[in-house]
């Protein structure tokens, strides 16, 4: 009866040591993933923005804007020369 009981001890010990073993296992390959995922480089987001040209003309439509033709502001942007 002893050596049952004994013997059934050792059985547990035994199962509960191989669990141990394999979840340790499992927790050390998921670590070494998610150090590798982030060691690479992150893909930048893709960003898609649909907005309609009505909705941009209403926007703009809401502020007192004035329209600078585009020589004038480069001519703006040259510094005079002197000679």
């Amino acid at each position: 009866m002893t050596i049952e009981i004994t013997m059934y001890l050792l059985f547990l010990a035994v199962g509960f040591g191989l669990g141990v073993v394999v979840s340790l296992n499992v927790s050390a390959q998921r670590l070494e993933k998610k150090m590798q995922r982030l060691s690479e480089p992150v893909p930048p987001p893709h960003i898609e923005i649909n907005v309609s040209e009505e909705l941009v003309a209403r926007y703009l439509d809401s502020f007192d804007l004035v329209a600078i033709p585009k020589d004038l502001v480069v001519r703006a942007g040259q510094a005079p020369t002197r000679h």
